[in-house]
């Protein structure tokens, strides 16, 4: 058995182990896995919809908002926050009738717009924002999710007028696929693919030509929303799966299968990947969440000379005998 399928079968082993944590946690079968969690940020009231996506400023601090207290919201990027250690706390204009801000990092720059009509805009380390170029006006603007490729330095985003590809400077844009409206976009290292949800499953598309490559039914049934893809270690190229019903799944791409990772929470949301560490923030309606996978990976990034895991968990030699699908790459 190689080490992949002896982690895998660690980990649907663990899975039968129930948390005692309130809240989302962390389940056996993702410990065993390597991920892990720790709380950025806390202190929002239950809603509706409480914090959702995230983006690191120019000077490394984050920003983010919540529809649920008006407010803009600017972090230092540490973990064990509430909202009364912000650094700017700034009221904003609603412009749509569901004014969450979505977010994305590209080029050093923090980028976005409120879902179902926003302009898009250019964030300051102030928390203030400005339109950005020509696809700002009422031609072009946020839907839902948004995501921003390491390859092209271009923004990928749910619009009004589908799936499109955006250069944040000159606002300039091309249609991906006009026929997609979705939700959870995020791009694959090699910035060939985005991942959306999209009728409460996660599908790939083909950033080049907009086709689509897979619907994966594994994602079925949880409320799949914002995703993340991994780059590096044991778990290169699966996604990442916040999902509505309080868990969190890792969906393996080749055989369509999904584990969860995490489960007890509220309803999970966007997620937002923090370029300056490789982790990935995870919203619920009451905190946002950062998770980890390990040593040798990242999530929503490419992998910077990070090394390869070189041992495991000494629970992986004691369910040595435990086989699971084998997962081809």
């Amino acid at each position: 058995m190689n080490l992949k399928k002896l982690l895998a079968a660690v980990a649907i082993a663990a899975s039968f182990v129930p948390s005692a944590q309130a809240g989302l946690t962390m389940t056996a079968a993702g410990t065993a896995a390597g991920f892990s969690f720790s709380t950025f940020l806390s202190g929002y009231a239950p809603a509706t919809y409480g914090p959702l996506s995230q983006a690191v400023l120019p000077n490394g601090n984050i920003i983010t908002g919540s529809m649920s207290t008006d407010r803009v919201y600017v972090f230092k990027d540490v973990d064990g926050q509430t909202l009364a250690d912000a650094l700017v706390a700034t009221p904003y204009a609603f412009e749509t009738g569901n004014p969450q801000f979505s977010l994305a990092n590209v080029g050093g720059q923090a980028y976005g717009g409120q879902v179902f009509g926003g302009r898009f805009y250019h964030f300051a380390n102030d928390g203030s924002y400005v339109p950005i170029g020509g696809a700002t006006g009422t031609d072009l603007t946020v839907y839902l999710g948004m995501w921003a490729s390491a390859v092209t330095g271009k923004i990928i985003s749910s619009t009004n007028r589908g799936l499109a590809e955006i250069d944040p400077v000159t606002g300039a844009y091309r249609i991906i696929n006009g026929g997609v409206f979705p939700d959870g976009v995020s791009i694959s290292p090699d910035g060939k693919t985005v991942y959306v949800e999209n009728g409460g499953v996660i599908q790939s598309y083909s950033v080049a030509t907009g086709a689509l490559i897979r619907t994966y039914f594994s994602t079925g049934g949880h409320g799949a929303d914002g995703t993340g893809v991994i780059t590096g270690g044991l778990y290169d190229g699966d996604v990442i799966v916040n999902n509505n019903d309080g868990t969190v799944g890792l969906l393996d791409v080749t055989a369509d299968t999904m584990l969860i990772i995490a489960s007890g929470g509220t309803r999970g949301d966007f997620t937002s990947a923090d370029s300056s560490n490789g982790t990935l923030f995870i919203s619920q309606t009451e905190e946002i969440l950062r998770l980890s996978c390990g040593a040798g990976c990242t999530i929503g990034g490419p992998v910077t000379g990070l090394p390869e895991p070189t041992s495991l968990p000494l629970v992986v030699l004691a369910l040595g005998g435990v086989a699971w699908v084998a997962r081809r790459r």
